[in-house]
């Protein structure tokens, strides 16, 4: 591999440096560059929160390595998931970290709040994508905007009163119906959040509506990190290559009977990078027809953001 692309330390070779593990695939919410909002209602479609059992056995791998960014999300709102409460403190009472995890904020009562900071999670993230109401609804349909930004605005202040270490960012995706307010959210929010995160609009794998995004796919095609970086859990076990995939159609293992270590390093796992490698990506279906990987940037990602409020270079 070459120094641009593949793996950033011989330790990461062995192991993921970023796990991600997608608790649930239930949401609270239908907004307008979500799959969810239409994948919920096929027929297919079967509501899964993540075994404890299965839970306990990523968290018991994953703590035996050490400064693995552990990220609890999903296909939709991870504080759903029942145990939330209970997945977040076994993670850090088994010493992983940084821990974090998304919200859309709305179950982000006082309650939970304090369990967060009490718990000790490292970051949390929530998306807003809007700063006004009107915007707001267009947006994250099934939403309660008063309630989301108070609740965001007590975390902060329960965060600060309790001198808590966890970090709290906000997002907001780039897309025409946020477009007007991106700056203005950026201004009122970097007074308050540790950080702000504005994210590119991505078609997620052709599933939203393409013609939204202001990225271009034209041009030499690069790899995609994700290959060398992040490692996807499912809510049923299957180990997927790919963020976007809604449908596991790039599954490459199962941690239900399998190590994250054992699929990381496996041959299956291996063609697909070697594939982006070689620039020959018709060679993985999933990716050949791809519009999202500009956004993929091997430069500017994920760790880079944990890196800015954590204090020290993640990865």
């Amino acid at each position: 591999m070459s120094k641009l692309y593949g793996f950033l330390s011989e330790g990461d070779k062995l192991f993921p440096p970023m796990i991600v593990v997608k608790i649930t695939n239930t949401c609270d919410l239908e907004c307008v560059h979500c799959p969810y909002s239409f994948i919920s209602k096929q027929v297919q479609y079967k509501p899964v929160h993540m075994d404890w059992g299965l839970y306990e056995k990523i968290v018991d791998e994953v703590a035996s390595y050490k400064n693995v960014i552990f990220r609890l999300l999903c296909d939709g709102e991870p504080l759903m998931h029942p145990r939330f409460a209970d997945m977040i403190r076994l993670a850090k009472q088994k010493g992983i970290g940084p821990l974090n995890f998304i919200t859309n904020g709305v179950r982000l009562d006082s309650q939970l709040a304090e369990t967060v900071l009490e718990s000790g999670v490292d970051v949390v993230e929530i998306s807003l994508d809007a700063l006004t109401q009107a915007t707001y609804e267009k947006i994250r349909k099934g939403s309660d905007f008063g309630l989301v930004m108070d609740n965001v605005h007590k975390f902060i202040e329960k965060r600060n009163k309790m001198a808590a270490k966890t970090k709290i960012m906000v997002s907001i995706i780039d897309q025409p119906e946020a477009g007007a307010e991106m700056e203005a959210f950026k201004k009122y929010w970097e007074q308050r959040a540790d950080k702000v995160i504005t994210r590119v609009y991505t078609s997620i794998g052709g599933l939203v509506d393409d013609k939204k995004m202001k990225i271009d796919d034209s041009g030499d095609r690069w790899p995609c990190p994700l290959l060398w970086r992040r490692f996807f859990i499912n809510s049923r076990g299957a180990a997927e290559f790919c963020v976007e995939d809604w449908y596991s159609e790039t599954v490459v293992g199962d941690v239900n009977k399998s190590s994250i270590r054992e699929i990381w390093s496996s041959s299956e796992y291996e063609k697909v990078r070697l594939a982006h490698f070689s620039r020959e990506f018709q060679k993985v279906p999933y990716c050949s027809n791809c519009k999202d990987w500009k956004a993929r940037e091997w430069d500017n990602d994920y760790f880079n953001a944990l890196s800015s409020v954590l204090g020290e270079r993640i990865k």
